[in-house]
C-alpha cells in the first residue's frame, strides 16, 4: 500500500480517533483481559487534541485519503516522570490492524526520530502497551521497567517503559 506521512491537523481529530478505537481494539487484545481493556478503550482511543496541533504528532495517509496511522513525539511526558532538557517521548501510536505489518509505523516512527534529533533531543522514551514492545525494540529501544499509566477515573493501564538513544 501507498502512504504518505504528514504533520496532523486538529480537523483530523475524528479521523485518528476512529484509527486509534479501530487499532486499539484488535490489537490489545491479545495482550489485555476483557475487564482492562473495557475500562482503559474509551480512555485511550480518543485523539489527544495538543497532540493533533503539536507540529510533532504525524499521520499516515493512504491515497484514498484515509489515515491510516497515527503517532508522534512531544517533549513532556504524559505521565509527567522522567523528563529532562534533552529527552522527549512517543506518544500515541497506532496503525490500521488491516495496514498493520506494511511499514506505517516504522516510517512514523523514524520521522519522529529525524524531528527529535533536529530539535536537539538526545534520548526518546515511550510508554508501550504490553504487546508493543517488539516494535518499539525493533525501532531501537529497551525496555527500563513496567510501568502502570493512571488514566482517568482510577484506571490502571499496565505498560512498559523504553527509552532509545539518538
Amino acid at each position: 500500500m501507498q502512504y504518505s506521512i504528514r504533520v496532523a491537523q486538529p480537523a483530523d481529530k475524528a479521523a485518528v480517533s476512529d484509527l486509534l478505537l479501530k487499532s486499539y481494539t484488535a490489537l490489545l487484545k491479545p495482550a489485555y483481559d476483557a475487564a482492562t481493556l473495557e475500562k482503559a478503550l474509551p480512555l485511550i482511543t480518543r485523539a489527544n487534541p495538543e497532540l493533533l496541533s503539536s507540529g510533532s504528532y504525524y499521520v499516515a495517509v493512504a491515497p484514498t485519503g484515509a489515515i491510516t496511522g497515527a503517532g508522534g513525539w512531544t517533549k513532556h511526558s504524559p505521565t509527567g516522570r522522567d523528563e529532562t532538557a534533552t529527552n522527549g517521548n512517543i506518544r500515541h501510536f497506532g496503525t490500521d490492524p488491516d495496514e498493520a505489518r506494511k511499514g506505517i509505523g516504522r516510517a512514523l516512527m523514524n520521522r519522529c526520530i529525524q524531528e527529535a534529533i533536529a530539535a536537539g533531543l538526545q534520548e526518546l522514551n515511550c510508554y508501550s502497551t504490553l504487546n508493543g514492545e517488539a516494535f518499539y525494540s525493533a525501532c531501537g529501544f529497551k525496555t527500563i521497567e513496567p510501568f502502570d499509566v493512571a488514566l482517568p477515573g482510577g484506571v490502571t493501564f499496565p505498560s512498559l517503559r523504553m527509552i532509545r538513544a539518538l
